[in-house]
Formats: C-alpha cells, sequence, structure tokens
C-alpha cells in the first residue's frame, strides 16, 4: 500500500509547477482550453500577461482607428449602435485583433444610456430581444462587457437572462465592475460561461500623470497575481500616453494577450494551483511516514 502511495505522489510531483501563470497561449482559446487541462500543459517560465481592453469605440472614426493601430494585442469593445462602430469592428478584424460587444445598462445615476440599453425594468422577453439584437450589431464578436451597468448589475436575475444567452452562443463575460454589489460574475459562473472582472481603470482622471499611476499598479498587479484585466478608452490623452507606455512594459517582460487568452490563462493557472494543493496534500502522509 505505501509502494502505491509512493508511485501515485511520485507521478503527481513529476508534474508539479511553480507559483507562475501559465506560459499557455492556443490558437482557439475557448474552445480548447478543456483540453489544454487535461493535457496538464507545465509552466516553463514565468510571466506576466496584461489583457487591455479600449471601450467606448465606435463614436470616433479616426479616434478609434489610432486605437486599434497601438502596437500591441489588444481586445476593442463598440457599442452597439456607434455610428462606425461595425466599420471598425471590421478594420480591427482585419487586423487580427479581438472584438467584444460594449453593452450599455442602466446605471443608479440615471444617466441616459442610448441605443441598445438594458434596464432593470425589462421583461425577459424584452430584454432578450434588446440584446439578440445588440449582439448581432457588431461583427466578429467573441465576448461582452457592460458599458455603466451600476444599477442593472446589482440584479441576479436579468444578469442571468444575459449569461443565458452569452452561454449558447460561446461568448464570454467581462465585468466592468462598476458596483461593488454586481452579481454579473455570480450569474456567469452559475452558467459556467468563462468570465472575469476588471482590475484597472486606466484613464477616470486624464492627467498624464494619473494615468502613469494607474498603469504602473496594473503593472503591479500583474507582477503580483500573474495577470491583470485594464479598461481603458480611445481618448487622445489616453492614446498619447498607451502609445509611450506599450514598449516600456514589454521591456519589463509583460506580455499582452487578447481577452479570451486571458481568460484560458487565467483557468489554466487555478487548475495548477488546485493540482499543487493536491501534492501537497499527498506529500503530508508520505512525511509522516518518514518520520515514523
Amino acid at each position: 500500500m505505501r509502494l502505491l502511495v509512493s508511485l501515485i505522489a511520485f507521478c503527481l510531483l513529476s508534474i508539479r509547477v511553480g507559483y507562475a501563470a501559465p506560459a499557455f497561449s492556443p490558437t482557439n482559446p475557448l474552445l480548447e482550453q478543456n483540453a489544454a487541462l487535461e493535457n496538464k500543459t507545465p509552466v516553463v517560465k514565468a510571466r506576466y500577461y496584461i489583457s487591455l481592453i479600449i471601450d467606448d469605440m465606435g463614436y470616433r472614426y479616426q479616434s478609434g482607428k489610432r486605437a486599434i493601430n497601438l502596437p500591441a494585442n489588444i481586445t476593442y469593445s463598440f457599442l452597439p449602435y456607434a455610428p462606425h462602430a461595425r466599420k471598425l469592428a471590421n478594420f480591427a478584424n482585419k487586423k487580427q485583433k479581438e472584438i467584444m460587444l460594449h453593452i450599455p445598462m442602466e446605471a443608479t445615476n440615471g444617466k441616459k444610456l442610448g441605443p441598445g440599453g438594458l434596464t432593470v425594468a425589462m421583461p425577459k422577453a424584452v430584454f432578450d430581444l434588446e440584446l439578440e439584437h445588440n449582439l448581432l450589431a457588431i461583427p466578429h464578436i467573441k465576448g461582452v462587457n457592460n458599458h455603466m451597468g451600476s444599477l442593472l448589475t446589482q440584479q441576479l436575475e436579468p444578469m442571468t437572462w444575459l449569461m443565458e444567452m452569452l452561454v449558447t452562443r460561446g461568448m464570454y463575460f467581462i465585468d466592468s465592475r462598476t458596483s461593488g454589489k454586481s452579481q454579473a460574475l455570480k450569474a456567469a459562473r452559475q452558467y459556467g460561461l468563462p468570465s472575469e472582472t476588471r482590475d484597472i481603470f486606466v484613464d477616470h482622471d486624464l492627467s498624464t500623470k494619473a494615468m502613469q499611476q494607474q498603469l504602473a499598479m496594473a503593472v503591479s498587479a500583474a507582477k503580483r497575481n500573474g495577470s491583470a484585466v485594464v479598461i481603458a478608452h480611445p481618448f487622445p490623452e489616453t492614446m498619447r500616453v498607451l502609445e509611450k507606455w506599450l514598449p516600456q512594459a514589454k521591456a519589463q517582460g509583460l506580455e499582452f494577450v487578447y481577452m479570451s487568452e486571458l481568460l484560458t490563462i487565467r483557468k489554466q493557472y487555478r487548475a495548477q494551483r488546485k493540482l499543487n494543493k493536491r501534492v501537497t496534500q499527498w506529500q503530508a502522509p508520505l512525511n509522516q511516514s518518514k518520520n515514523n
């Protein structure tokens, strides 16, 4: 019996990895993540990942093109009925960038939503119809995040309606986290939908110093946790800062990945942490046996 336990522990130890974000980047992350976990792809070296999302895309064509031309793997989230959204989404797709839908959701401050907005007062049939129209408005989308939504995301029921439709389309959801009471991530995980939450907002304050401080926080979060989800906007001030910062961040060893890729990386990372914990549990009785 002791020999069998030792053999199992040895097998587990042979694939044990350190506390580092996994260097794993398949060509189609959302479809291949389960296969990757089954294969237990090992970490070959420590890396730090950032997934940068540019929100509010589609209203200004030149600003949008400037954002899409940023030299990194960046994800762009388009408002459903913005006048240049479809054209810019097609342009981003040709540049092999990743595209999301930025759905307007009701906020606690009562701010006007614009076309495609989802509200707390909507019955499910109306909510589903509006959501479906939004999903059809932008081409090439792989996932969704919320525009505003500090009120709607607090409501679990409409969040479950949202995730129910997204899971049937093989998409993911990112909570922009406009409310500390958001139920969006809880609803997404109830449906097994790939999902994460925003870590850092870059440009609440458009001063260069403030944005540099936020980006420094993003780097620290990525190095501390292995990765970070960062949201910015296509403001000219933001573009100037990002154009200068991106090469510097890469020089510090940060790797920019699309949001779908980061979802896979984080899932792999959690699975390997769980495996490490199991190995530690197996080691305990073996160490005790040696001591005896």
